[in-house]
């Protein structure tokens, strides 16, 4: 089973990115064993979310110095807490989670689709370079699930 889950708060601007995404994707036709699901602001949570999925796609806001919307890919299975750090907006987030669960037992699959915000404040929408990046980001994510 794969599981996307959507990381982020939707009160903070770019921030609500992974929530934003997961609402459309929970809209559409998705492949059967494929789940969406609304991982909030992460924290503690994103254990019991994972628990069963044999693939986890997390959608969030990353800070990767780059130009606001552009989408990245990071394959989170080897990567190291203190590297996984560095793309977190949360001060207790994914990094801390993934490192946690490693020490319970055996991790999922575990991919992060990343967009660049433009802002993180208080604000109920997305800004518009993230907004145009949200079809685009969508539709790697419908491409990963098609070649699986």
């Amino acid at each position: 089973m794969t599981r996307i889950i959507g990381i982020g708060n939707p009160l903070m601007g770019d921030d609500g990115l992974g929530i934003a995404a997961v609402e459309r994707l929970a809209r559409l036709d998705l492949p059967k064993g494929v789940e969406v699901m609304d991982g909030g602001t992460g924290g503690l949570t994103l254990l019991h979310l994972m628990e069963g999925a044999a693939r986890v796609l997390f959608i969030d806001a990353v800070e990767m110095g780059q130009p606001p919307g552009c989408i990245a890919r990071f394959d989170l299975g080897g990567v190291e807490v203190a590297e996984q750090s560095a793309l977190s907006l949360h001060e207790s987030g994914l990094p801390q989670i993934l490192a946690l669960a490693r020490e319970l037992g055996p991790l999922p699959e575990v991919i992060l689709y990343g967009v660049q915000p433009a802002r993180v404040a208080p604000a109920l929408e997305l800004s518009p370079r993230v907004a145009e990046a949200l079809p685009a980001l969508l539709a790697r994510i419908l491409g990963e699930l098609a070649q699986s």
